[in-house]
């Protein structure tokens, strides 16, 4: 397992010689406890290289949130920092129920918005540029559905055109998490994709992994999608796809 956001709350993840610390903040795509947990797969698969992972996922966060708890991540002195937040900052934006909800749920200032979720992407960068020497990369956000003409979909590439503006704009690495999934299922797809349909169906499929014990894979196959469980939450394959992008990142050589 990988060190948690705990040890980094209370101040025992610390960077070590010999090894490089890398920090993934985000929320539950990145936390992997509703998710297949890419970290713990990078951490399988670098860990003997020599680097150290630390899950700063939390459920439910918004770009906001991650802002608000970016000290402890900054004290530990990273090496790397992978964020990939958004996808909750695009869903409070869906209705006037989901918004309310997450107002309430996570202490929001204001109402959530494309333009303050940029905003809050580009403080967290700013504050870890200014405050650390870590090597920063941005992550597009994945899929929300499968269905590549849909409502969502298009709600998404929004949110990742902000994503790419602020890398370029601060001059740190994007990851086309997004983009290499579509690419994906514009091959695998025979006929349309299952749309995401709102969050009944994570529920549903968050009871049936819990209490039935079911693999995030078979809940997948079973409701209709190729990358994600739901239409929210990555799959093996999705999830793997996140941490091919990271580790890329991870391995490239500095810029001469």
């Amino acid at each position: 397992m990988c060190e948690s956001i705990s040890g980094l709350r209370e101040g025992h993840v610390k960077a070590e010689p010999g090894n490089r610390l890398v920090v993934c903040l985000g929320a539950s795509i990145v936390h992997g406890s509703v998710s297949f947990n890419f970290v713990n797969l990078l951490k399988e698969k670098l860990g003997s290289k020599g680097f150290r992972f630390v899950n700063a996922g939390v459920n439910g966060d918004l770009a906001y949130n991650v802002l608000q708890r970016l000290d402890p991540v900054i004290a530990a002195r990273p090496d790397f920092v992978v964020i990939l937040v958004g996808t909750n900052d695009a869903m409070s934006t869906t209705s006037e129920r989901a918004e309310s909800r997450y107002i309430r749920r996570n202490g929001l200032p204001q109402r959530p918005s494309l333009d303050w979720y940029r905003e809050n992407l580009e403080a967290i960068v700013d504050n870890l540029q200014q405050r650390t020497g870590a090597k920063i990369a941005l992550s597009s956000l994945p899929v929300l559905g499968e269905d590549l003409t849909s409502v969502p979909i298009q709600l998404i590439s929004r949110y990742n055109e902000a994503i790419k503006g602020v890398a370029e704009k601060y001059h740190v690495a994007f990851l086309p998490v997004f983009e290499s999934q579509v690419q994906y299922l514009r091959s695998a797809q025979h006929g349309p994709g299952r749309s995401f349909q709102g969050f009944g169906l994570l529920w549903r499929s968050i009871l049936r992994h819990r209490v039935l014990g079911q693999s995030f894979d078979k809940i997948s196959e079973k409701n209709g999608f190729l990358l994600t469980i739901e239409g929210i939450h990555m799959n093996s394959r999705g999830g793997t796809m996140i941490a091919d992008q990271v580790e890329a990142f991870l391995l490239s050589p500095p810029p001469v």
